[in-house]
C-alpha cells in the first residue's frame, strides 16, 4: 500500500524520536519548516536530527538487478538553498517504512543522496546503530 508522503514523513519522525528517547531525557519533534525534524539532548548537549523517509524501493541504476532504498539528502524543493550546511543538522535518520527500521548517520554536508541495500535495512538493529552513531557525535 502506498501512503501519502506527508504521513510517511511523520511516521519516520516519530519512529526516530522513539529510538532517540531511549538515550535522551529530552526529545522533541519540531514543526515543519525548521532545518531539523527532531531536537534532542545527549550528554548535556543539544543535537539536531534530520529524518529522511522512503516507502518505495528503486532499481539500482548500475546493474538494474538489485533493488535499493534511495534517499534524497537535500531540503525540500521550495527552499532557495537545498543543501544542508554545517550547524543546521548533526545527524540523519533514514527511515524505511516497509521494514519499519531506521539507519542513523552522522551529518556530512557533501552527499546529496544516499542508497542502502534491502539487506542493510533487513539486518540493521536500529538501537545498536544509533548507539554507535552517538558514540561518534562531537560537539
Amino acid at each position: 500500500m502506498i501512503f501519502p508522503t506527508l504521513r510517511v514523513g511523520q511516521c519516520g519522525e516519530y519512529a526516530a524520536a522513539s529510538v532517540l528517547s531511549l538515550f535522551s531525557p529530552l526529545v522533541n519533534v519540531v514543526a515543519h519548516g525548521s532545518h531539523a525534524d527532531i531536537i534532542f539532548e545527549y550528554k548535556k548537549n543539544i543535537y539536531k536530527c534530520q529524518v529522511k523517509t522512503c516507502q518505495l524501493k528503486k532499481m539500482c541504476h548500475k546493474t538494474h538487478k538489485r533493488v535499493n532504498w534511495c534517499f534524497d539528502m537535500r531540503r525540500t524543493t521550495n527552499c532557495k538553498e537545498r543543501r544542508y550546511k554545517k550547524g543546521m543538522v548533526d545527524l540523519y535518520a533514514f527511515y524505511c517504512l516497509q521494514h519499519n527500521k531506521t539507519i542513523f548517520k552522522v551529518f556530512d554536508e557533501t552527499p546529496t543522496k544516499i542508497t542502502f541495500t534491502d539487506k542493510e535495512f533487513q539486518e540493521v538493529d536500529t538501537v545498536k546503530d544509533l548507539e554507535k552513531v552517538l558514540k561518534h557525535m562531537k560537539k
